[in-house]
């Protein structure tokens, strides 16, 4: 029984499928099939079960996988010390977001606290970010709405940030001395928003159909930097997360707070429930929880009475 071949039955019983495994690994269906064929008759008992023209674990299957998955981490810990021992001090954090606001300042501060930590950021869509951490090929997900454990087996998520919408508006906008803010305040006003799929829009879309608000959208963009440009442009408003305040702080005399306390929703971060304990990673977790609350109290605790 070879690493190899564990690895391979392990993310075939992840994915449920022996064809759409043998495509993620690069190989040919029937070598996985036979690999898959060589392990049962290795342990004596078949692992898998058909259902249709998927597989699935058998009893004998969730036994095997419950061991195999803590083998795979051993060696990953191995390769963790090995590469301490032989002075390969840089290690890389991989981390998958849809958030648009994955904030500068805390990667920075993070580096700055783990000087031979490498963080990889990238931008995946939901579905990306639980295949991802099902199969390995990252170690965080950062994801609003949150990642539910009981539509991601095999994944654990903390929510680290409860995140509030305001409306930024051009300067000398009459709405900007309100302390509050409906959306219905801004109807017939131009909206500068995110693209369809983005955080921002998976947690806004939902809110503004319950509410019947309908905006005109003039302009989409991912790009923060852009949006906060074309309002203070007075092309139209836009509904932004606060959190931009952590890195802006000076959109903070162009913004209203909103009215409705559950505009946006929660920020998650997910890790596959077995975790490589790399000295670098096991506490990225908490760093963000502590960065979050000092820089929330910073930000956001003067806002609503500003106004």
């Amino acid at each position: 029984m070879e690493i190899r071949d564990i690895r391979f039955f392990c993310l075939t019983a992840e994915m449920e499928h022996v064809t759409k495994a043998a495509e993620k690994l690069g190989v040919a269906q029937p070598f996985l099939t036979k690999i898959i064929g060589q392990l049962e008759r290795e342990v004596g008992v078949p692992l898998f079960d058909n259902i249709g023209r998927k597989i699935k674990l058998n009893k004998y299957g969730e036994v095997f996988y419950s061991h195999a998955k803590k083998i795979l981490v051993e060696m990953d810990n191995l390769r963790d010390d090995m590469d301490t021992m032989i002075e390969r001090q840089s290690r890389r954090i991989r981390v998958l977001t849809n958030t648009e606001t994955l904030f500068p300042e805390m990667v920075i501060e993070y580096q700055k606290r783990n000087p031979n930590a490498i963080l990889s950021i990238e931008y995946a869509t939901r579905e990306e970010m639980v295949e991802a951490l099902r199969t390995g090929e990252t170690d965080f997900a950062v994801c609003s709405p949150p990642i539910s454990d009981e539509s991601a087996k095999g994944i654990i998520t903390d929510v680290v940030f409860e995140e509030h919408a305001c409306a930024m508006l051009p300067p000398g906008h009459p709405m900007l001395s309100k302390k509050h803010l409906l959306f219905s305040d801004m109807e017939g006003t131009d909206l500068i928003t995110t693209a369809p799929g983005s955080a921002l829009r998976a947690n806004l879309d939902p809110y503004m159909e319950s509410i019947n608000f309908h905006p005109n959208i003039v302009c989409e963009t991912n790009d923060y930097s852009l949006i906060i440009k074309y309002v203070l442009s007075g092309m139209g408003f836009a509904i932004i997360p606060r959190s931009l305040f952590f890195s802006i702080p000076s959109i903070r005399e162009y913004c209203v707070a909103s009215a409705y306390k559950d505009t946006l929703g929660q920020i998650g971060i997910s890790r596959a429930a077995i975790i490589s304990e790399a000295a670098a990673s096991k506490d990225f977790i908490p760093f963000i929880r502590e960065y979050v609350e000092r820089n929330t109290k910073l930000y956001f605790s003067d806002f609503d009475a500003s106004k």
